[in-house]
């Protein structure tokens, strides 16, 4: 499922943090590159229509942190029962949603029926359609980002909450599609959380869930096998990666001032050939690209790693021609020396400290219509 092939400039990724608790909706969107464009708090339905009619462009997926479809009288569903499965172990389960609760067509679907959104997740996106999908932010920051645990931003006094938002703040900063560091409206979010007043964090979490949700309409055009439907459009469902690999490690509770530290993550694109093992020019050029991109990067000398790896293969790259996944892993992982340490006694030979690397994740397709050849390859800190 993808609609990179029909995506235009004028194509808007939106996220929308339907307002439970705090009565207010926070929005974002993100554009055909990923970047925030826009960001907001509103609290009617029909502001959110005038929010979104003003943003520049066509809305293509719309992803709601609201539950969407929700046929169940009573108890929980299916989806909720499977984030639980999933997340639980990290605190991250889903609340139980019923139509005994919300007596009738949730809010998001009044509001799907409203914009004429498709909500069916088998749609396929970038057509003349907006698809619009139910997520969930606490399971996807723990599975985007592979935390050890939730991160704790939502409940508590402003003191507890505020380390849980640095770290938040950290891990949307590493996501280089959204750009953050360069939105003017992310400058403002920032400073309000350097000194918060009574009730500024709760404007901000709405907007940073906001912020989450509009990335992961944007993977569900352009990635979509980064996320997983949990459910099905009979029974409702919510869309989120997969959970972690390793097992979860809830926080020592040791002062409420205490903070967890944040696993250091590098995602970088790479462009050019990706070429393995060859002892070649393409090799030599290939390995020189990864390390540029990685020239800023370095991880602590005793931490071990995960890399994941996809791999986008040029034209030339088919039929006999295309290279096996096995080597293409070895040579972009060779060139990640600067990264991980270079590994001693291969003489003129530069290699990385690979024997660091716990759990590797790679896979291969032809560029296409997504753009040039190249790859997208994160490094994690476990």
């Amino acid at each position: 499922m993808t609609g990179s092939d029909a995506v235009h400039s004028t194509s808007l990724f939106l996220g929308v943090d339907l307002g439970w608790s705090t009565g207010a909706t926070g929005l974002a969107a993100v554009d055909d590159s990923g970047r925030l464009t826009a960001s907001g708090r509103v609290k009617t339905d029909d502001e959110i229509a005038d929010w979104i009619a003003a943003q520049p462009g066509r809305v293509v997926v719309a992803a709601l942190d609201a539950p969407l479809i929700v046929p169940n009288e009573t108890g929980q569903r299916v989806a909720e029962r499977l984030i639980g499965q999933a997340f639980g172990g990290f605190g991250a389960s889903a609340h139980t949603s019923n139509r005994t609760r919300f007596g009738g067509d949730t809010r998001a679907m009044k509001l799907a029926q409203r914009f004429g959104w498709e909500v069916d997740p088998r749609t396929p996106t970038g057509r003349d359609v907006t698809v619009c999908i139910e997520v969930y932010p606490h399971p996807a920051l723990v599975g985007l980002f592979r935390l050890p645990y939730r991160l704790d931003y939502k409940k508590g006094n402003d003191q507890r909450r505020a380390p849980g938002f640095r770290l938040l703040v950290q891990h949307l900063e590493s996501i280089p599609q959204l750009g953050l560091t360069r939105s003017p409206r992310w400058a403002q979010l920032k400073r309000t959380l350097s000194a918060p007043r009574p009730g500024d964090l709760n404007c901000v979490e709405d907007e940073l869930d906001a912020i989450v949700c509009a990335h992961l309409a944007w993977l569900w055009a352009h990635r979509p096998s980064e996320l997983r439907v949990y459910g099905d459009v009979e029974d409702g469902y919510i869309i989120a990666p997969p959970p972690p690999q390793h097992r979860p490690q809830q926080p020592e509770r040791r002062s409420r001032s205490a903070e967890v530290p944040a696993a250091v993550r590098f995602e970088r694109t790479v462009h050019g050939r990706p070429t393995g093992y060859a002892a070649g020019a393409n090799e030599q050029r290939w390995k020189a690209a990864v390390r540029a991109v990685f020239s800023d990067c370095a991880l602590a000398a005793d931490c071990r790693v995960q890399v994941d790896l996809e791999f986008l293969l040029g034209p030339d790259q088919q039929g006999r021609k295309e290279p096996d996944l096995d080597n293409l892993i070895k040579t972009t992982i060779d060139a990640l020396d600067g990264v991980l340490g270079a590994r001693t006694g291969t003489g003129l030979r530069a290699e990385a400290d690979d024997v660091r690397v716990d759990r590797i994740t790679a896979s291969k397709r032809p560029a296409g219509t997504e753009g040039d050849a190249g790859a997208r390859i994160t490094v994690t800190e476990l």
